[in-house]
């Protein structure tokens, strides 16, 4: 499998970055180096195919996005947009704050041999859901699993190509954080699903500097709050329905007894 690995950073020549790229390299990977869109001091310009949604974001969320925000997801966006252009067959995607777990590769070269279908696979996630476990990897050091719900986070993920064109069709709106966007799966139709234990951690429990909640933003026009419970009640539809036709795939399904991943921000 031509698979491509990637490390998203705003700060290429920084200790983080380096020690990652050694510690792949110590398990027989290069990575290559992606210049992060800068969103810390003003709302990145969008290029062609690119659109913000503001009003979808408005009635989802009750804020608008931040340009932090906007910059990550369009990094991730635009990297997924370089590889399909290349012609990669699969990627895998690193933010530079993660560090990799002893068995990474060998768990990797598993999942990149998967059947077409597994089209994400999220290595590390910040919330604990019930999952269907599908198989094992690593001779059963590992497994394969399908989260019915978003595992939140994109500090790591490998896509296949599958994955890659139909993130490209249906992420080119922008409407919530990337992260998020991943979470809502079933709304791109995205076949995604996780490892446990995760691959990575973060190196270290630092709060991002991504503001997740709209309590201190400003507030949107009244009308919106009107209409959220509507967004929220069809939104809420919509994914049932999904489980439901799906519900083979998806259960049965339990918690994970214990934490899956090191990272001190992992919750239930």
């Amino acid at each position: 499998m031509n698979t491509s690995y990637w490390i998203i950073t705003l700060k290429p020549e920084s200790e983080n970055v380096q020690e990652l790229q050694q510690a792949l390299k110590s398990q027989g990977l290069e990575a290559n180096l992606f210049q992060a869109v800068d969103g810390r001091t003003a709302m990145p310009a969008l290029e062609p195919g690119e659109k913000l949604a503001k009003h979808r974001t408005r009635l989802r969320h009750l804020c608008d996005l931040t340009p932090p925000e906007v910059g990550c997801y369009l990094s991730h966006l635009r990297l997924i947009k370089k590889a399909w252009n290349e012609g990669f067959e699969s990627i895998c995607i690193l933010e530079d704050d993660v560090k990799l777990e002893p068995d990474f590769a060998r768990i990797m070269e598993e999942i990149t041999k998967l059947p077409s279908e597994v089209e994400m696979v999220r290595l590390m996630g910040l919330k604990i859901r019930k999952r269907k476990v599908v198989q094992p990897l690593g001779d059963g050091s590992h497994q394969l699993v399908r989260p019915e719900r978003g595992w939140l986070g994109t500090q790591a993920y490998y896509l296949n190509r599958t994955g890659m064109e139909k993130v490209l069709k249906h992420a080119s709106t922008i409407k919530e954080p990337i992260d998020k966007m991943y979470d809502h799966f079933w709304e791109g139709g995205l076949r995604l699903f996780g490892v446990e234990p995760h691959l990575v951690y973060e190196a270290n429990a630092a709060p991002s500097s991504i503001a997740k909640s709209n309590r201190q933003r400003a507030k949107v026009p009244w009308f919106y709050y009107l209409l959220h419970s509507l967004e929220k009640g069809i939104f809420s539809v919509t994914r049932h329905t999904h489980l439901l036709m799906r519900r083979r795939e998806f259960y049965p399904a339990t918690r994970p007894q214990k934490a899956p991943g090191q990272s001190a921000r992992i919750r239930g």
